[in-house]
């Protein structure tokens, strides 16, 4: 293969994944820091909506989307995919789902949709989900869902749910749901590393081949 482009790429984190794969990677974003903030990599980076790619007709040969096609003009963009891929190219739309720790099972959850719950975007149910939605008209490729794996300490946890957006959306409001839970999470946890897992889906389809 040849061509693979990232859409909504941010920093780049999955188009660098695609790198050992293809000849050339692209990675889009409308967000000039976070394309600024990606590392040096064999990957290009180009500020870009992701309904008009700057790319010529049938080119590509795989488009993926990895956690942000709950923010796309999803009709505009499906025409745009149609326009950009290859016949027999694929377009595949990426997901994870809320995580889990194993031992400290529903913790998690109940954090998420409880505190908080408010200061989710109304999106985050779709991503969640894994855009249980999102159809096309091209033959769909079934992918088994798996899980990604992490060995983590509890302040390694907490700084990954820091970056949570909720989070800085409730800190424009002045509340810090992230204080109390950290405390409980803390007493929970204990001194070792736990594992920690987030399901992975693949919604995926085949440009037919003419």
């Amino acid at each position: 293969p040849h061509i693979a482009v990232d859409v909504g790429c941010g920093s780049g984190q999955a188009s660098r994944g695609l790198e050992p794969h293809f000849q050339h990677v692209i990675g889009t974003d409308i967000s000039l820091p976070q394309l600024q903030a990606a590392p040096a990599s064999a990957s290009a980076f180009l500020a870009a909506q992701a309904h008009q790619l700057p790319l010529p007709d049938t080119c590509v040969d795989l488009i993926i989307v990895a956690q942000a096609f709950h923010w796309f003009d999803k009709a505009a963009f499906f025409t745009e995919v149609e326009r950009v891929l290859k016949p027999g190219g694929v377009l595949a739309l990426i997901s994870y789902g809320l995580c889990d720790v194993e031992g400290l099972e529903g913790m998690v959850r109940a954090f998420h949709d409880g505190p908080l719950g408010p200061w989710w975007p109304a999106e985050r149910a779709d991503v969640v989900a894994g855009y249980p939605d999102a159809q096309m008209d091209w033959p769909s490729l079934r992918f088994a869902e798996t899980t990604i794996k992490r060995e983590w300490s509890v302040e390694a946890f907490i700084g990954y749910l820091d970056t949570w957006s909720a989070l800085t959306q409730a800190a424009k409001a002045g509340k810090s749901p992230l204080a109390p839970f950290s405390d409980a999470l803390r007493k929970q946890w204990g001194p070792y590393t736990r594992t920690v897992n987030w399901p992975l889906r693949v919604r995926a389809w085949r440009k037919p081949a003419r």
